[in-house]
């Protein structure tokens, strides 16, 4: 079993010289297991260990009892033991969530701060092959994707290590005997109330004897199949979403519709999950129904905004060919910093005029010239024409201005620019690049696109002012 569990390190880089972990002791057999090995290996490490153990406050004296267990044999071994007791019960109150939740993330909450407190740099958990196979079985009953079923990670994020996950539960028994090292019995592990311990119990033992007396080798064997491809695709994520210029821990997330759509639907789902997901500060819960529903906004294409509100906190908005993810407290605090951070400008015009929009790098010609032709009009539409003679002076070129209106030739009537700039699915954080020209009145032309009707070339117009935008 020494080897198998060298040969688990070797092959996952889990331990370097002089690591210093915070071992995770329940004790049970797998968490004492654990610690006896890594003291074994401590010398050939140059390993220092400190060991750690949370009270859940489930099982009264038992509790107690498995606590001054852990001290008692922490101390036979000259390690260091840090435990805290939390009332597990007390935080389930309320939340909707199971126990096994609750615990597992107050477990994972302490090992971290533990860790922080005495200065280890990695954590060690006593998870085996048959902890693996529990694993993969119970999140295929529950309808996982790869995520679920690669199962438990050797090594996550770097620091959580699982130096047993190649040996199982027999070896692991028998490697205790041999020791000659006590351990304790959890009672709640017996428990049917549980799904892991009736997989463990009754599932496992039946498909075992009736399907395939390797079932534990198999279910592992498969999830090693499944990890290798995950991490190729959540590396191909990853690519995708540095390449959108989404900060890793960014307040707002937004994401291009067209290149989004463009994606296989394998990428599709899990790009919205690990965007989702960061918003979450647990990183956990995000299921899904939530991700179909974030996609279905992805498939409307009639261009209007469409919203969505998830559950902490999360709000996804899609307008024009941008959606935006964005996280609970952080919505205002963004919007503002989104707004002090478009470009606003305003430049006083003297007709004729080339001038240079240094905050949106464009350049405006502007030109007195005769009357054209309409053949000539309708040959250069990415330029306006404009009846000079019905412009009032002063003439600016400037952003939009909240709640503007303009009465736009050919649409019959006035309209607000943003309801324009919905209508043609121009995205918002675009919208504020577009110049303005306008007169004492009103807007005349939204460069690029189209004029006031005010100022329309008409039978009566005798001087056209040719704006461009280049």
């Amino acid at each position: 079993m020494l080897n198998q569990v060298r040969k688990t390190i070797a092959d996952h880089s889990l331990l370097v010289q002089g690591d210093h972990l915070l071992v995770a002791v329940s004790g049970g057999a797998d968490s004492v297991s654990l610690l006896q090995i890594l003291a074994r290996l401590a010398d050939e490490y140059r390993l220092r260990l400190t060991a750690a153990h949370l009270n859940h406050g489930l099982r009264g004296a038992e509790s107690q009892r498995e606590e001054a267990f852990v001290r008692r044999l922490s101390a036979e071994k000259g390690i260091a033991c840090i435990c805290k007791t939390v009332d597990i019960g007390s935080l389930q109150r309320g939340k909707g969530r199971s126990l096994e939740e609750i615990g597992r993330e107050e477990r994972y909450r302490f090992l971290d701060e533990a860790a922080e407190r005495c200065g280890a740099g990695k954590i060690a958990t006593g998870h085996h092959r048959d902890d693996q196979a529990e694993t993969v079985l119970m999140h295929l009953l529950r309808g996982s994707g790869p995520e679920g079923l690669r199962g438990i990670l050797p090594i996550r994020a770097g620091r959580l290590i699982r130096p047993l996950l190649d040996v199982g539960r027999a070896e692991i028994l028998e490697f205790l005997r041999l020791e000659g090292v006590p351990y304790m019995t959890d009672s709640s592990n017996l428990s049917p109330v549980f799904l892991r311990n009736r997989i463990r119990a009754e599932l496992i033992p039946a498909l075992t004897a009736n399907y395939n007396p390797r079932l534990v080798a198999a279910l592992c064997h498969t999830a090693g199949i499944i990890r290798g491809e995950d991490d190729y695709l959540q590396g191909v994520v990853r690519r995708i979403i540095e390449g959108w210029a989404i900060a890793p821990n960014a307040a707002e997330a937004v994401v291009p519709v067209a290149a989004f759509c463009g994606l296989h639907e394998a990428l599709q789902g899990r790009i919205i999950k690990r965007l989702l997901e960061t918003a979450v500060p647990s990183k956990s819960g995000i299921g899904y129904r939530h991700i179909e529903a974030v996609l279905a906004l992805f498939r409307k294409s009639d261009g209007r905004c469409r919203s969505l509100d998830l559950p902490f906190g999360i709000r996804v908005e899609r307008e024009g060919g941008l959606l935006r993810i964005q996280k609970e407290g952080e919505r205002r605090a963004s919007g503002r910093e989104r707004k002090s951070s478009q470009p606003r400008f305003e430049y006083g015009v003297e007709i004729p005029a080339t001038i240079h929009l240094t905050e949106i790098d464009r350049t405006i010609h502007l030109e007195l010239i005769g009357k054209p032709t309409l053949r000539e009009m309708k040959e250069e539409p990415r330029k306006a024409f404009m009846d000079y003679e019905r412009m009032h002076p002063p003439l600016i070129l400037r952003s939009a201005a909240p709640g503007e209106r303009i009465d736009l030739f050919g649409l019959g009537g006035k309209k607000r620019l943003k309801e324009y700039f919905i209508d043609r699915k121009i995205p918002r954080p675009l919208r504020m690049k577009i110049p303005l020209l306008a007169d004492s009145q009103s807007v005349v032309w939204i460069a690029g696109e189209r004029i006031s009707e005010r100022v329309r070339v008409t039978k009566q117009t005798k001087r056209v002012l040719k704006a461009e935008m280049v």
